[in-house]
């Protein structure tokens, strides 16, 4: 019995000498890893256009109607679908819009706006409010099946107010946040790199940010970047946008495009997503109507053809904000391809430009992003992988977000060991 007890006595010092080992060497939040093993590499998730939530407060001193809230505590102003419907419509156009004043993009007066659930992925898992609209939430999925992952901590996402872009405050305050999250995410699990996943509009963001940040701050915090239908080079569906349509496609008495394209050419992250030269040559179609075409060269003219005074103005405030050169981080890019998309427009009556739905010239692409922007990313020496994928269902600008096969490439990117050296 005395031999029995001083081995029990033995073990249980050793187990208190092992407590005190983990709670005075592992740090606050992380995982603590056996010897040998690997650690799981942590998730920033940086979504699209309209793939973050937006919230606002109201503190207004007129509104367009008289129905509509002049104040209001904070409240879901992308998405919730019941307000794109009946006059509510008409509220939610006159908070979402931007103005734009002595070449700066900012909130109507009285409204402001904040981007929920930063460092979380539950606001980038379904579009609207009510989940009826799927997002992020079968890549997420997919990530949380990691052994040890766990929502917050390894996997994390950065919503941000997509109406704006560089060189804004608003997205300068987003790339401090951005870059704290990325370090902060380093530190919860044990100094591992941090895998970067970004969708459309975020792919664009996120080349931008990474062109801000040193060489030293990639090596050490990065360990890659998966971008996935990056908008790059721009788009020509933001052309639609833009001239006629607003940001949702659908049959008039649903969608009232013409106040959703009100609101969209208000929007500095449309004109962010322009297409640019040299990707676009100078004199390449764009759009044409019975007395004249547009192309880049002539861009300008559109805008003003089209009623939109500032939009010159606009334009040339973001077109030279964009980074699309060599990342300088591992890259794998995921895009689509064999899908119809828009190459250029056709609007057929003259008297009823730019209010009229326009004929579509088709090229080859995802369905919102030409094959050209999309391919920027595959001649940049930090690719390491090219993943194309044919057809709607696979590789559509949308629908790639739910490819098995894709989210299945992603978890294994980010199942490698945390601290390959790249």
């Amino acid at each position: 019995m005395t031999s029995l007890k001083s081995q029990l006595y033995i073990s249980l010092v050793a187990c208190i000498d092992m407590l005190w080992l983990l709670l005075c060497c592992v740090p606050h939040g992380a995982v603590a890893v056996a010897p040998g093993a690997v650690a799981v590499t942590p998730v920033v998730i940086v979504p699209g256009a309209l793939g973050s939530h937006i919230e606002a407060k109201l503190s207004r001193e007129s509104t367009a109607h008289w129905y509509c809230d002049k104040k209001a505590d904070w409240y879901t102003l992308w998405l919730s679908i019941p307000m794109l419907l009946g006059p509510q419509l008409y509220c939610w156009a006159d908070n979402f819009k931007m103005q734009f004043k002595d070449g700066v993009f900012s909130n109507t007066p009285g409204v402001e706006t904040r981007a929920p659930g930063f460092g979380e992925t539950h606001s980038i898992d379904y579009v609207d409010t009510t989940h009826l609209v799927s997002y992020m939430v079968n890549l997420v999925q997919g990530l949380m099946k990691i052994p040890g992952a766990k929502e917050g901590v390894t996997v994390r996402a950065a919503p941000y107010d997509f109406r704006y872009s560089p060189p804004s405050r608003e997205t300068k305050d987003y790339f401090n946040r951005l870059q704290g999250l990325i370090e902060e995410t380093y530190t919860l699990n044990n100094n591992s790199r941090v895998a970067l996943v970004s969708h459309s509009l975020g792919s664009l963001i996120s080349s931008t940010f990474l062109h801000t940040m040193s060489t030293e701050w990639k090596n050490k915090y990065l360990h890659s970047w998966s971008t996935l239908g990056g908008v790059l080079g721009g788009s020509m569906k933001v052309v639609k946008v833009l001239v006629s349509h607003g940001v949702l496609d659908g049959p008039d008495w649903l969608t009232n495009r013409l106040v959703h394209r009100e609101v969209g050419r208000t929007i500095m992250g449309n004109y962010y997503m322009l297409p640019r030269s040299p990707i676009w040559g100078e004199d390449e179609l764009l759009l044409q109507t019975p007395n004249r075409n547009y192309t880049m060269a002539n861009l300008d003219q559109l805008f003003t053809d089209m009623g939109v005074e500032s939009g010159v103005e606009m334009w040339n405030t973001v077109k030279n904000e964009t980074y699309i050169g060599d990342p300088g981080v591992k890259t794998y890019c995921f895009n689509g391809r064999d899908i119809p998309t828009a190459k250029s427009f056709y609007y057929t009556d003259q008297s009823r430009f730019p209010d009229e739905i326009p004929q579509v010239v088709e090229g080859d692409g995802d369905g919102t992003v030409p094959r050209r922007s999309l391919k920027i990313c595959h001649d940049w020496e930090s690719t390491k992988e090219i993943y194309e994928y044919s057809g709607e269902d696979a590789g559509g600008h949308d629908k790639m977000l739910d490819n098995k096969e894709l989210i299945a490439r992603i978890v294994a990117i980010v199942s490698q060991a945390s601290n390959e050296v790249f």
